[in-house]
């Protein structure tokens, strides 16, 4: 019973951690509309640096579609 509950833990924290990829990634591509990371859909996070500012843009993507969009600012450096 023990190994049931430790293997269940296992698969439910496997599940719900989110993939990060910055967007310089070179196991990202586009293949038309849907993005893909070492051949397969990306579900995920993109995360693009804006050039020139202390903000990025995160982009999260479910099966290669883009899902929702997110401008963040980063903290600034002291």
């Amino acid at each position: 019973m023990k190994n049931i509950i430790i293997l269940s833990m296992l698969i439910i924290l496997t599940a719900c951690t989110s993939k990060e990829v910055r967007m310089t990634d070179p196991n990202l591509e586009m293949k038309g509309f849907e993005l893909y990371y070492k051949e397969e859909p990306f579900t995920g996070t993109v995360i693009q640096q804006i050039p020139l500012t202390d903000s990025e843009l995160r982009i999260k993507y479910k099966n290669g579609i883009p899902t929702a969009q997110d401008f963040d600012q980063l903290p600034t450096p002291e």
